[in-house]
């Protein structure tokens, strides 16, 4: 059992290895990576892209890199975390950017780019907490149980004025609509009517919606080099 790294109960003989019920179950990536990825994923400030940790760690496989950081990520969420509450930003958003030719729902249609939702705690000025989701679409079927699971109850919800949102006091929120400036508006420095979600919008030039929850960001000051792992 010591080669095969498992240990073993002497009265069933049920056989259990060290990383079983943990991300690391069945992994074929050494633990020596893995903690390495773990090491740079939480001491870098601006976050670690997969491109950036397979250079790093010096994989062969780009896919390998990203199903680390994905399921990283996983096991960092808090599966009790309580919802947003007090004041609340909500906004909806393109993530991936914008299709040529193509313009509002017509997008949703054989679209590259991932509709999303972001709710975001107003702090002040700042913000704080927030929720983001991928959806399939801006109907209310869809947008009001991502909020009411979110959100808690007798919140103070700030929208732009889509009509998708118009049903949030009967789903016991308090809503305040306000109308939201045209895009062109926006580029020249108007404000916006959900500033903080707004300002939570990220939109790289290219990503699926099966890539969201990566983040893709340039290379790090100071870990230019490849780590060297023992073997």
């Amino acid at each position: 059992m010591v080669k095969q790294r498992r240990q073993q109960c002497v009265k069933c003989r049920h056989q259990v290895s060290l990383t079983s019920g943990t991300i690391l179950h069945r992994t074929k990536t050494s633990l020596t990576h893995w903690f390495w990825a773990a090491y740079l994923m939480t001491t870098d400030k601006r976050g670690v892209s997969a491109l950036l940790l397979q250079r790093q760690l010096g994989l062969s496989r780009y896919e390998t890199a990203w199903m680390m950081l994905h399921k990283l990520r996983r096991a960092m969420v808090n599966a009790i975390r309580e919802p947003l509450r007090g004041e609340v930003e909500v906004d909806d958003t393109w993530v991936g950017g914008e299709q040529a030719g193509l313009r509002g729902s017509r997008q949703l249609k054989n679209r590259r780019a991932a509709l999303v939702l972001v709710a975001v705690e107003k702090r002040g000025k700042a913000s704080g907490r927030a929720r983001m989701s991928v959806i399939p679409d801006f109907k209310a079927a869809t947008i009001i149980p991502f909020l009411t699971k979110n959100i808690a109850p007798g919140s103070t919800i700030y929208t732009d004025g889509l009509k998708s949102f118009a049903d949030l006091a009967e789903a016991g929120f308090k809503h305040v609509a306000r109308n939201q400036p045209l895009r062109s508006e926006l580029r020249k420095g108007t404000k916006s009517a959900v500033p903080l979600a707004e300002s939570g919008h990220w939109e790289p030039p290219a990503m699926a919606d099966r890539h969201l929850p990566r983040s893709e960001q340039g290379p790090t000051p100071g870990l230019s080099r490849r780590i060297r792992l023992s073997a």
